[in-house]
């Protein structure tokens, strides 16, 4: 089943996920949290056009690797309502254990 221009929401939980991740690039080097937000909107922007374009990884998660920067996107479809919400952004190297 093809869908198509399917509103992109945030969750609360990756609108935080890309917050920290531009403010720790950003203190690498200026300018560069604003490349990770370019390449997330690019991934949202695919997610919209094609929701179906990504496999499903887990449960009705589906995932999309960022080109340059080592984070996927975490979204779900929500056919009824014609959204796809993005649950988190998440680098790929990040452990739970390390945020404690």
């Amino acid at each position: 089943m093809m869908l198509s221009n399917f509103k992109v929401v945030f969750s609360k939980e990756a609108e935080k996920d890309l917050t920290e991740a531009i403010k720790w690039y950003n203190k690498i080097e200026k300018g560069l949290g604003a490349k990770l937000k370019q390449e997330v909107k690019e991934a949202s922007n695919e997610i919209k056009r094609n929701p179906t374009f990504a496999s499903i990884k887990y449960k009705n998660t589906r995932t999309v690797a960022c080109k340059v920067f080592p984070y996927s996107i975490h979204y779900e479809i929500d056919v009824p309502n014609q959204t796809t919400r993005i649950t988190s952004i998440f680098h790929f190297r990040r452990r739970p254990s390390w945020d404690a």
